[in-house]
């Protein structure tokens, strides 16, 4: 038997981990599951724009079988650039931002630095930080998910790289005040630090309230703002995303994303012509897609606050409640969440989002109101012990 690698064993990621164990559930036991454990809005019906659509037919038809420049496409990158308000040489195009803070951890964490993340945070940044052998640090955020600026003070160590700021947040749905937006922009630059923006739902706004970007106020602190045509654009599986530097960075760190770009040769370029047309064409899906998902979320609201033992803080952007289980028989979020997955509900624990000191589950509330609504029956049935 041939042994993984102590690296491999360092990657988890929650989110589709648990998939793992529904799949057998359904085939042995016959348990029809309800997937709200995934951020796809494809499964739930929605579609990405058709001019979208139209462009990667379009290129299909056209010469774009050859690798595109490792960098990106130098339209996109145009486009990319313009939107981000950089050069063209500052934006490099990559598989879904997933790839991009891939290289970002690539290029920026030497074995023991960091790069330091918000609590609860996306677990892909945990498990690239593991494996970059850095301490996995977090700066906490208060019961509303506003994150703490004077425990991110307390945090920074010498050894810290960047800071990263997800808003609106995964998992939390959490938008960050403009003042707390402002208050990390000033540490940072106390502190001589870049920040890493995550904007992956940027558009996904419920509650726009304070919103700001990052690349709006970062004033001479050096960002990298990261995006993709996934959740603004309702096209995960087109695997395109870009990131985008803004201040002074230095040649050294754009050529070590360009040798990073080149090592994997290049991103589908029929799929980066469809993110040039989401950047050129109109964003009349953002406004039905927001108002759709605003009457998944009261559903979410009004199911949880009815249900003894369970809390919600109202997500105002992205799509996903994270819910606090304040009683019940459950030693940990892993058992809770197996044994709803005994009821037919997929929920992601949440301690796949960093060390919680209570039990949390994060889900979509991306499902119709029909099928929200029975899988709300079987999590009241679970909480009431039945």
């Amino acid at each position: 038997m041939i042994k993984p690698s102590a690296r491999s064993e360092l990657v988890s990621y929650p989110i589709r981990d648990i998939v793992v164990e529904a799949k057998q559930l359904e085939k042995k036991e016959g348990i029809k599951m309800a997937y709200l454990n995934i951020g796809d809005p494809g499964p739930f019906g929605f579609r990405p724009p058709q001019h979208v659509l139209d462009a990667i037919a379009d290129a299909l038809k056209e010469n774009y079988s050859a690798y595109s420049p490792s960098e990106g496409d130098p339209e996109l990158r145009q486009e990319a650039a313009k939107y981000e308000g950089v050069a063209e040489e500052d934006v490099f195009i990559t598989a879904g931002l997933s790839e991009g803070i891939d290289f970002l951890f690539q290029a920026l964490v030497d074995p023991g630095r960091n790069i330091i993340l918000p609590l609860p945070t996306y677990p892909l940044y945990s498990t690239k930080q593991r494996l970059s052998y850095g301490p996995v640090d977090f700066y906490n955020c208060d019961d509303n998910y506003e994150p703490d600026l004077d425990d991110l003070r307390k945090k920074i160590s010498p050894y810290t790289r960047a800071i990263l700021v997800i808003s609106p947040n995964n998992p939390t749905g959490k938008i960050y005040s403009r003042k707390t937006m402002e208050g990390i922009v000033d540490i940072a630059g106390e502190y001589k630090l870049p920040i890493i923006a995550d904007d992956a739902y940027e558009h996904i706004l419920l509650d726009p309230g304070e919103y700001v970007n990052m690349r709006k106020i970062h004033k001479d602190v050096p960002i990298v703002s990261g995006n993709s045509l996934s959740k603004n654009f309702i096209y995960p599986g087109a695997r395109v995303g870009y990131i985008a530097f803004h201040g002074d960075w230095g040649d050294e760190m754009k050529d070590a994303l360009q040798r990073l770009c080149n090592q994997r040769l290049s991103v589908n370029w029929e799929m980066q012509r469809g993110y040039l047309a989401a950047l050129r064409g109109p964003m009349d899906h953002v406004n039905e897609f927001n108002e759709e998902l605003r009457k998944r979320r009261e559903v979410m609201m009004k199911r949880i606050q009815g249900i003894d033992g369970l809390h919600v803080v109202k997500p105002g952007g992205a799509f996903y409640g994270f819910v606090k289980v304040e009683k019940g028989p459950w030693k940990d979020d892993w058992e809770f969440a197996r044994a709803l997955l005994r009821k037919g509900v997929v929920v992601v624990p949440g301690s796949g989002f960093g060390p919680m000191d209570s039990i949390y589950f994060r889900m979509v509330f991306l499902p119709t109101v029909e099928q929200l609504n029975d899988a709300f029956d079987k999590i009241e049935e679970l909480m009431k012990g039945k």
